[in-house]
């Protein structure tokens, strides 16, 4: 019996082992297979989405390509839209930026529909471009003459021309195999892509076409029928399809992959063009990249699944289909399936050191158990206060977590607090280091501080940026202090985070209101200041130069004050946006207040020093019209240029002479730009100085009106004058008006001084009528803040009735620029003085930016050529030309024409033969006072009664 219970007593535990190992090895069999399954699929969605996000970004990088290709179809369309007639050269200086912009456009141009009789015309149009050029059409492969047909869409314009001279005269309408699309264009607006075609200007690629319907300038276009009436043509962009992808791809980083990141970057790609997959619609390919990295065999393969099947994406070019089809190579690569493959293997090694350990384990189970009943009493007690310290935890509003004191410091808990405040359960977080919190911001100096403080095992704070689970940010007053055990060993560490999220976003709110414009959000004085300073210092050590620019809207007070201040304060808007368009972003735009604006300019690469053409394209950028509650309005303004070092060191001081410079290009007339020199701040002086003296001069009645008189050059009879204002100055002695005339526009005093002018003038020529001079009439010039004045027109009433002149004896001479500042304003002034019988003129016609579009809309009478076009018009052929199209447009619209700034007998000839009838300057006479304009008038009529041709004799009063 001792025998045999002795033999039981051995087999005990070999029976009880092998069924432990068993579970153990089975446990850690399924536990490896589904560890290694959920890695695998992990990896499998991971290499799907990348390469489904790599093929929606190629897709997407083609589609932004080529809708800006599109879009500056659409800006040239618009060019046709906006303007009746569109020259050559306005054709060519309009499309250059956008060339530049996209290298990959082959060219922009205007087709023109042409009737066969318009053939030879539009022949002799093209021949003027290009010698020899004609009226041609793509045949068999070659450009011929085109035959004859009764009509023609011919390539008229077309830019670049180099490289594209076979396309200039080009018929498209012969042999268009995309003529339907066209009419649904043509009966819709929209812009059409062609098919594929072999192009006359590049017969070995394959290209396409975007073309855009012209219609007829200023034509409603209700219906289909109206826009098929009015169609005149189509503007297209020309487009090589495989050269577009690939410098679209290029420019957007997608052409080259990184050798690094080819396992997900590895994206072969197909682009066709047309609504089918085939080689004659394939414009473009690039395989998968191949070779370099080690792929898994038979039988590990078998366990992944194969590689995503090719991508296909639809793509909308101008309503015709293209597909970008992305694919990926077959091979099922190690590099991609490590994480899977460490997972197996350490499974399943893993699972044998189980097995091992579960035997040792058994043994120890009974001691254990013991010393786990002695345990009990004591954990339960402790238990208690554990679940009081926890409550405590939880129930706070301050997230918290626990992390142990290892070399990853994984987390250990976290409270509920911690879950709302970061978007992660517990169990997500659970192992994990907290740096998950920080993402990829992982530099900030907070977080050194708090590992700093782990490292040295001690307490410590910080403000750190965390990110929640959906990628917000949110802020956090961090403090973390350490746990020990009872031989003084840290074990855990515990970090409170206090929220104050909100707290920042109130100080970056008070921050960017303290540094930025509120109703331009523009830099303000203060930021523009502080970064002048730093790049003050960095120009210095580099030896560079700066420059600070003070720009200043003209005439923007009397602006503001007839349109009101809240469209003036959209006016600012629009004029910041602008501004900002203009300037790079290493330069600084800043309102310093009002209409005043400042402007940092920094040396563009490889220079030491700005160009003017940064300067003159920021001023450029005001040239065009503004549209403020649907009304035009056109705004200049004047700048001023300090340079550092050469005019100072410190920001105040540059910011001073800047405006200083300013200052001087206004009163230089404005709309222009002026550098500082030292003599600018002595001129200041006497700027001010004016402006003083020019507060007394009408009160002390030192203003005096010179006549200069208007003559008819048929008969040499005096028909009128203009009245000039002067200034007899005590002191300064005759003021010429150029000098002061600026500074009275830009106080205001304009207003009484051009009321004074009016009424002297017109009570003047009563009183010359009265003597029996009666068929006079007196020319006043009327300012710009006149002209803005709400009760203008009933002041010019008032001072006829009081003067008893008739209307059609007064004159007022508008400048081009004054009318154009504002159209509809200006028409609307106009037609209330005609309805009063005033003539109206246009006073140094040529010079502004009107266009016949608004002169057949302004109600006047005559127009002046300036004389800066007469002054050399014997010399030089355009100033020539100019005179003559003025002229021939003032007869076309039943306009008087007046002359002025005459000095010649040569000019005054070449006049009289082009047909201007009316001149007025020095050859005749000189500006005079009232009181010798007497002896003006009678000597004239003497000449005449003696029958003498006064203005081809001898010049009186020069």
């Amino acid at each position: 019996m001792a025998q045999i219970s002795d033999t039981q007593l051995s087999r005990q535990p070999v029976r009880r082992w092998p069924v432990a190992a068993t579970l153990a090895l089975l446990c850690g069999s399924v536990l490896t297979g589904l560890l290694f399954t959920g890695v695998s699929r992990l990896e499998q969605d991971r290499l799907v989405l990348a390469f489904s996000q790599r093929a929606h970004v190629r897709e997407f990088a083609l589609k932004e390509g080529i809708n800006n290709a599109i879009d500056g179809l659409r800006a040239v369309n618009q060019l046709f839209v906006s303007q009746p007639d569109v020259s050559r050269d306005e054709f060519r200086r309009f499309t250059q930026p956008l060339l530049d912009r996209y290298p990959y456009v082959l060219g922009y141009s205007f087709m023109r529909f042409i009737r066969a009789d318009e053939r030879a015309a539009m022949e002799a149009s093209l021949a003027r471009q290009a010698l020899g050029a004609r009226v041609t059409e793509f045949r068999d492969g070659e450009v011929v003459p085109a035959g004859d047909r009764p009509r023609y869409r011919v390539i008229e314009y077309i830019e670049p021309y180099r490289g594209n001279e076979p396309a200039l005269g080009l018929d498209s309408l012969y042999s268009s195999a995309d003529e339907v699309a066209r009419q649904r264009a043509y009966d819709t607006g929209l812009a059409t892509a062609s098919p594929l075609v072999t192009l006359a200007q590049a017969r070995s690629s394959i290209g396409m076409l975007i073309s855009m319907p012209v219609y007829r300038f200023d034509v409603a276009l209700p219906d289909v029928e109206a826009r098929r009436a009015a169609l005149v043509g189509e503007t297209a962009v020309t487009l090589l399809p495989a050269e577009m992808v690939s410098k679209i791809l290029m420019a957007s980083g997608l052409h080259q992959v990184h050798q690094q990141a080819q396992r997900i970057q590895g994206v072969g790609l197909h682009v066709y063009a047309g609504p089918e997959r085939s080689s004659q619609t394939l414009v473009y390919y690039a395989p998968p990249p191949e070779g370099g990295r080690a792929a898994l065999a038979p039988p590990l393969s078998w366990l992944y699944q194969r590689p995503p099947a090719p991508l296909d994406v639809p793509l909308e070019v101008a309503g015709r289909t293209w597909h970008v089809v992305a694919s990926m190579s077959d091979d099922i690569l190690v590099a991609d399936h490590l994480a899977s493959l460490s997972t197996l293997v350490l499974g399943i090694l893993t699972t044998l050191l189980g097995t091992a350990y579960v035997h040792t384990l058994a043994t120890r189970h009974r001691a254990i158990a013991q010393r786990v009943e002695e345990r009990t009493t004591q954990l339960a007690e402790a238990n208690r206060n554990l679940l009081l310290r926890e409550r405590a935890i939880e129930s706070s509003r301050n997230a918290i977590l626990i992390v142990a004191a290892q070399d990853d410091y994984p987390i250990v808990y976290v409270n509920p607090a911690f879950e709302r405040s970061t978007g992660f359960t517990a169990a997500e977080v659970m192992g994990r280091n907290p740096r998950l919190l920080y993402r990829d911001d992982v530099d900030q100096p907070g977080a050194e501080t708090i590992r700093t403080a782990l490292r040295e095992q001690r307490d410590g704070n910080a403000t750190l940026r965390y990110y929640r689970k959906d990628g917000t940010l949110f802020w956090s007053e961090t403090y973390v202090s350490p746990v020990r055990d009872e031989h003084g060993t840290v074990t855990h560490f515990v970090a409170i985070q206090h929220d104050i999220t909100a707290m920042k976003a109130y100080e970056t709110e008070l921050h960017h209101q303290a540094t930025h414009d509120a109703l331009t959000g523009l830099p303000n004085r203060v930021l523009l200041h502080d970064r002048l300073q730093q790049n003050i210092a960095q120009a210095a050590a580099r030896g560079h130069c700066l420059w600070v620019v003070s720009i200043d809207l003209d005439r923007f007070k009397f602006t503001n004050s007839r349109v009101g201040h809240k469209a003036g304060d959209r006016l600012l808007q629009h004029v910041a946006e602008r501004l900002q368009a203009a300037v790079r972003p290493i330069d600084t735009l800043a309102r310093l207040g009002g209409d005043e604006f400042a402007l940092m300019l920094l040396p563009e690469e490889g220079a030491s020093k700005p160009s003017v053409e940064q300067l003159q394209r920021v001023l450029a950028s005001l040239n065009g019209p503004l549209v403020l509650d649907e009304k035009q309005t056109f705004i200049a303004c004047s700048a001023g240029v300090a340079i550092y070092p050469e005019h100072g060191g410190d920001p105040t001081m540059l910011l001073e002479r800047a405006d200083i410079a300013m200052f001087r290009a206004k009163e230089l007339g404005g709309d222009n730009y002026k550098f500082y020199t030292h003599a600018m701040r002595e001129q200041l002086g006497e700027r001010v100085q004016m402006e003083s003296a020019l507060r007394q001069a009408l009160e002390r009645r030192e203003f005096v009106l010179y006549y200069q008189p208007q003559v008819d050059i048929g008969s040499g009879r005096i028909v009128g004058m203009e009245a000039l204002i002067r200034w007899q100055h005590p002191e300064m002695g005759m003021v010429a008006p150029g000098r002061f005339i600026p500074v009275a526009e830009e106080t205001g005093m304009i207003l009484q001084m051009g009321a004074w002018v009016l009424r002297s003038a017109c009570q003047q020529l009563r009183t010359w009528q009265c003597e029996g001079r009666r068929n006079l009439r007196v020319a006043v010039n009327v300012s710009a803040r006149q002209m803005a004045e709400r009760d203008f027109v009933g002041s010019v009433a008032d001072v006829l009735t009081e003067a008893g002149l008739d209307p059609d004896c007064l004159e007022l001479e508008l400048t081009e620029s004054l009318v154009m500042n504002d159209v509809e304003h200006a028409i609307a002034v106009m037609h209330q003085l005609k309805k009063l019988g005033v003539k109206l003129a246009i006073d140094d016609f040529g010079t502004g930016y009107s266009s016949l579009a608004h002169l057949k809309r302004f109600t006047v009478d005559v127009l002046k050529i300036d004389q800066a076009f007469v002054r050399d018009l014997t010399v030089d052929p355009d100033d020539a030309a100019i005179v003559t199209t003025i002229i021939a447009l003032a007869a076309n619209l039943n306009l008087q024409v007046i002359s002025e700034g005459v000095e010649t007998l040569d000019q005054l000839s070449f006049l009289r033969e082009h047909g201007c009838y009316q001149m007025q300057g020095y050859y005749f006479s000189r500006p005079v006072p009232a009181t010798a304009f007497g002896a003006v008038l009678d000597e004239n009529e003497a000449r005449l009664a003696a029958g003498e041709r006064v203005p081809l004799g001898v010049a009186l009063h020069r």
